[in-house]
């Protein structure tokens, strides 16, 4: 069977379409010895042997999907350069050698529900802000929210640091005093809900991803992580618009 590129790559669970594009046009992959750069190299399932930094890929016949309570300090990458402690250390070794990858990414400060798998179509649906899927967080402030900044959020907010106004979120007040935040976003981008308070004028001193679509996070302790339920796939599924999956 003849595939592109980055869909065979993602079917190998290196990462979303984005990122094995970025390493694609970055040399990193290899087809029989040779380098590739150009995204619409088209790949023989059968015959072509597709190496990343010289190890060989192939598609994970059996599909994981992990949820896991990212404590803070750890960084949401599969290696970090600066030696730092990574997701990736919370997660079994069979579970990484299967090609399971962080759906987008949490801060080093922020924790909560973080979702791996090896299923690239379903990485790459769930965190692309096109196919609406919700991420739900807990945000505490250093003051009461004011009802004229839980407004502006509400109704969408240009954050000029990643270059965007936000789409219309869901804002609500999880305590009396109001410097405690349940917030609903779609798009996800870095550090999107610090740079959207900070701008407005506060300071969040924890932050905290609660649900992701229709999965949420529980009573799972810090750092442990458990196996989803065939029930909670499906419904993941069902929220990024995958038809026809068990």
């Amino acid at each position: 069977m003849k595939i592109r590129l980055n869909k065979y790559l993602t079917l190998c669970g290196l990462g979303s379409r984005r990122k094995v594009e970025e390493f694609i046009t970055s040399g990193l992959i290899k087809i029989n010895g040779e380098i590739v750069r150009e995204l619409a190299t088209v790949v023989d399932t059968q015959t072509d042997k597709v190496c990343f930094k010289d190890s060989e890929l192939k598609p994970s016949d059996k599909k994981y999907y992990i949820i896991l309570n990212k404590p803070e300090g750890f960084v949401t990458t599969l290696s970090d350069e600066k030696g730092r402690p990574t997701v990736m250390d919370l997660i079994p070794e069979k579970f990484k050698r299967a090609g399971v990858i962080p759906v987008g990414r949490l801060d080093k400060d922020t924790e909560g529900l973080l979702l791996f798998t090896n299923d690239g179509e379903l990485a790459y649906k769930l965190t692309r802000p096109e196919f609406k899927v919700p991420k739900e967080y807990l945000v505490l402030l250093n003051s009461p929210l004011s009802s004229e900044h839980k407004s502006i959020i509400e109704k969408g907010y240009f954050v000029h640091q990643i270059k965007i106004k936000t789409a219309p979120a869901k804002v609500e007040l999880d305590n009396e005093r109001g410097d405690k935040v349940r917030i609903t976003i779609i798009e996800g981008k870095k550090r999107q809900i610090r740079y959207t308070f900070g701008n407005l004028g506060y300071k969040v001193l924890k932050l905290k991803r609660v649900a992701l679509g229709p999965l949420r996070l529980g009573n799972i302790a810090k750092g442990d992580h458990r196996v989803l339920k065939n029930y909670e796939v499906k419904s993941l599924m069902e929220s990024a618009k995958i038809l026809n999956k068990k």
